[in-house]
């Protein structure tokens, strides 16, 4: 920042601060007078909520006992209708001195009515329900008589209220007139109904204290009153028992003189009115209460919104004098955390509020504008990679929870391109004083190129352990079949013999066809161990691929299991590689022979043969190639998959997921070394329950045509010519001789190679060819014939090997060897061998 900038600063600031105070303090009179306002909206709104339940409350508890007083008098009038229809009916059937039990039985199931008695029209007392009647009580003078005798009154008469005669209590009378059956007057039939009973249900209704409970005749005559007034029972009361609703304001009560609120609600079916009060102080108490609380209160806000207002006044100008070391302090974190080339952000756990800085969203493969403010939207607008969501959300947890110091781990992030970098993410959750997190900083840096380093390193070090494991075990297994194979020639060759000795058709015959068919099945898996070994002698010269794959082909088809489908693109054309068509057969044959095992309920056989041009080097499951033509062998099957545990150890010797006697193990293992011997790789994909693709690439040698196909010949025969034969096995030694003296040769066998070099020092021209094995344990095959080249020069020499390879070979060519020969050997082999390496004239004879 130039100098020429540095004074503005403080004036700038100063009138930013000067307009924040200002705001501070509209703002903090602003919120006080709302305040203010609000808590008398609330007190004015509180007053009428408070009337309004007042009125509610009183109405609807005048509402349900005018009800309950309704039910009252209509279960006694009930009773009165139901006692008149008997008596004017059915009394005269009962003897005078029982009316009155009857009339008790009757009135036992009502509970208001004290008695029940029976007036005759003349006014005199004839029954009654409970006591004795005063000999000619008169009661003719009584309202409710004088109403049913003169019929001012239908239907029931409801009298003021009074002192009984007969048992001087106060009460209400109700009563019904009697007619004769001529329609004249008979009398009268009463209920008393006891006021005291009424006091005391009226009583049960606790309203709390200030409020009361009236009955009124229609006239405005209390009746009843709780709590009770025994001065005003009896008055009448017009201007209460005339309410029809709740005012909205009080009202004076004419009983005290206070101020009430007033509920009335008429008694259906009777001239009857139930008012309940509540006096206005008890009834607004709690909203006075709470306006002096809210009154307290505005007035405490209001002084702390005052301090409030000067303690944001100072705390600006602190503010304000920190923000510059603020500002210049964030400038030189930015700077150097973009010279560290890192990411950073900054996570509020309690209300998820979080901040990514531009490196760090370019780093999670987001766009440096994208408005991000909150964790979920981040993890929402990432893609981790699947494999890497559990350990990342396992190291958050972790440290989360205090069980590590610090938050530290490496994840992929997929980018805009839809590639994945790599990430190392570290971080730390700040604490509270109770250990509780509330704060998650922390930076991260990209780290694909250094990943990808330690992949290459990886992998190439795996290749080369598996290299070195697969090379020792292929030494092991070519010296097993070395041994093996000198065991096998003897029996192969003296079987042979045999065979030609025993008559056609006999049972001895039939026993040797049974030996040879299994020593042929034996040789055969020596080949498949040699192979695996890469100790084999088959000749390197250029093949046509696709006519070896055709040929294969056919023999697969020729044995396809039901159900299973064989599909073939073969587009290789006259595609050359350097090898032996022998153990190209082997690897198509095992590897479709694998593929039908892994169909076992049918599915599609697919085999591609193509050349591709690579434009650059590929490493694959096994083995890497460089830039360059390249045949590739896909063999596709849609059967079970490879489980990772299996897909692992497939290529390992003698490893096999078949049952006891239906492999050997050795198929895989027979194919990664034919394919390492050809100089190619081989690539591997699975999808358990989806099918396998095995791809062999290997490097094209240019074009070569189709092979042609000799007719059999007979076996050739030799001239006598002498031929020293050299083994440490003495069965081989004597087979040898039997077999070749058979082909017309003169054999002279040595079961040591010093003994061998000894006589043809002694006799250097005696003999014509030189048959020597390889392995012996004085001098090897090898060392004889350098012996013997010095010896003669000119002597023709054959090789005979169990273990070889193409080091053999090539150390037997440069010796003088004529010919390598691969035990074990049968008469054939011998016969076309040593015809093509003596000069002496061949005579054939039939094989």
């Amino acid at each position: 920042m130039s100098s020429a900038n540095e004074p503005a600063l403080p004036q700038t600031g100063c009138v930013r601060f000067k307009r924040l105070a200002l705001g501070v303090v509209v703002l903090g009179v602003f919120a006080i007078l709302a305040f203010a306002g609000s808590s008398v909206y609330d007190a004015w709104r509180a007053y009428h909520t408070a009337i309004a339940a007042t009125n509610r409350e009183t109405g609807n508890v005048a509402k349900a006992l005018a009800e309950q007083t309704a039910w009252t008098w209509q279960a006694v009038d009930l009773l009165l209708r139901d006692t008149a229809r008997w008596y004017v009916n059915d009394s005269h059937k009962i003897a005078p001195e029982r009316l009155d039990d009857v009339l008790a039985s009757r009135t036992a199931g009502v509970r208001q009515v004290r008695l029940i008695t029976i007036v005759d029209a003349q006014g005199i007392q004839r029954h009654r329900s409970r006591g004795s009647s005063p000999p000619n009580l008169d009661v003719s003078d009584r309202s409710y008589f004088i109403a049913q005798r003169d019929r001012t009154a239908t239907g029931l008469f409801m009298s003021e209220p009074l002192i009984t005669r007969s048992e001087n209590r106060a009460g209400v009378i109700l009563s019904r007139r009697l007619d004769d059956d001529k329609g004249e007057f008979a009398g009268v039939i009463t209920a008393i109904v006891d006021l005291e009973d009424l006091k005391q249900f009226y009583g049960a209704v606790n309203l709390g204290r200030g409020s009361a409970i009236h009955l009124l005749r229609a006239d405005g005559t209390l009746l009843v009153r709780n709590p009770p007034t025994p001065a005003a029972v009896g008055q009448r009361f017009p201007e209460l028992a005339a309410q029809s609703n709740a005012p909205e304001t009080p009202l004076e009560s004419p009983i005290d003189g206070k101020r009430h609120f007033i509920a009335v609600a008429r008694v259906r079916d009777t001239n009857l009115a139930l008012a309940v009060t509540r006096e206005e102080a008890v009834a607004l108490r709690p909203w006075r209460d709470e306006a002096i609380r809210l009154g307290l209160r505005t007035l405490i806000i209001t002084l702390l919104g005052a301090l409030t207002i000067v303690a944001l006044l100072r705390q600006l100008r602190r503010v304000e004098a920190g923000e510059r070391a603020l500002r210049e302090s964030e400038e030189r974190y930015a700077l150097a955390m973009e010279g560290a080339n890192e990411g950073h952000w900054d996570w509020d756990v309690a209300t998820d509020r979080l901040f990514l800085s531009p490196k760090m969203k370019i780093l999670t493969g987001i766009t440096q504008d994208s408005a991000i403010t909150t964790r979920t939207a981040w993890m929402a607008a990432i893609v981790i990679h699947p494999d890497d969501v559990p350990r990342r959300e396992a190291a958050v947890r972790e440290h989360f929870e205090g069980h590590t110091p610090r938050y530290e781990c490496e994840y992929r992030v997929r980018q805009p391109g839809g590639t994945w970098g790599w990430l190392l993410a570290r971080g730390r959750f700040l604490r509270d004083s109770t250990g509780k997190p509330y704060r998650f900083v922390g930076s991260a840096i990209e780290i694909t190129a250094q990943k990808q380093a330690q992949i290459d390193k990886d992998h190439l070090e795996a290749q080369l352990r598996q290299s070195q494991k697969m090379e020792a075990i292929g030494t092991l297994a070519g010296g097993i079949a070395h041994d093996f194979n000198n065991i096998l020639g003897a029996i192969l060759g003296y079987g042979e013999l045999a065979h030609q000795q025993s008559a056609p058709g006999s049972t001895l015959r039939r026993y040797l066809d049974n030996v040879m068919h299994a020593a042929e099945r034996a040789k055969a898996l020596v080949d498949r161990i040699l192979g695996f070994s890469r100790s084999g002698l088959g000749e390197r010269v250029p093949m046509n691929v696709q006519s070896v794959i055709e040929e294969t082909l056919e023999l697969l088809a020729a044995s396809l299991p039901p159900g299973i489908r064989l599909e073939r693109t073969l587009e290789a054309g006259n595609a050359a590689v350097i090898g032996d068509a022998t153990h190209l057969h082997q690897v198509m044959m095992n590897l479709g022979t694998n593929a039908l095992h892994a169909m076992a309920h049918g599915g599609v056989l697919s085999v591609v043969l193509e050349c591709v041009e690579l434009s650059e080097g590929k490493t694959f499951s096994r083995g890497s190639v460089t830039p360059g033509s390249y045949v590739r062998l896909a063999v596709i099957d849609t059967g079970t998959g490879i489980p990772p545990a299996v897909l692992e150890r497939m290529f390992d010797p003698f490893f096999t997921t078949k049952g006891v006697g239906a492999g050997t193990g050795l198929g895989l293992s027979l194919v990664h070394g034919i394919v390492t011997e050809l100089g190619g790789a081989i690539d591997v994909t699975t999808q358990p329950g989806e099918g396998t693709t095995f791809e062999i690439w290997l490097p094209v040698a240019g074009e070569t045509g189709r092979p042609f196909v000799a007719a059999a010949r007979e076996l050739p025969r030799g001239g006598g010519e002498t031929v020293m034969i050299v083994d440490d096995e003495s069965s081989l030694v004597a087979l040898a001789e039997e077999t070749l003296a058979e082909l017309g040769y003169e054999p002279v066998g040595f079961e040591s190679s010093s003994a061998a070099l000894q006589a043809l020092r002694a006799e250097p021209e005696r003999f014509d060819l030189i048959l020597t094995d390889e392995a012996m344990p004085d001098l090897i095959g090898t060392e004889l014939a350098s012996d013997i080249r010095r010896i003669r020069p000119d002597v023709p020499i054959i090789l005979m090997s169990g273990h070889g390879g193409p080091q053999l070979a090539k150390r037997a060519a440069a010796i003088g060897v004529n010919e390598v020969l691969r035990k074990p050997l049968q008469r054939r082999d011998l016969a076309e061998a040593l015809a093509r390496v003596l000069t002496a004239p061949v005579h054939s004879i039939p094989c």
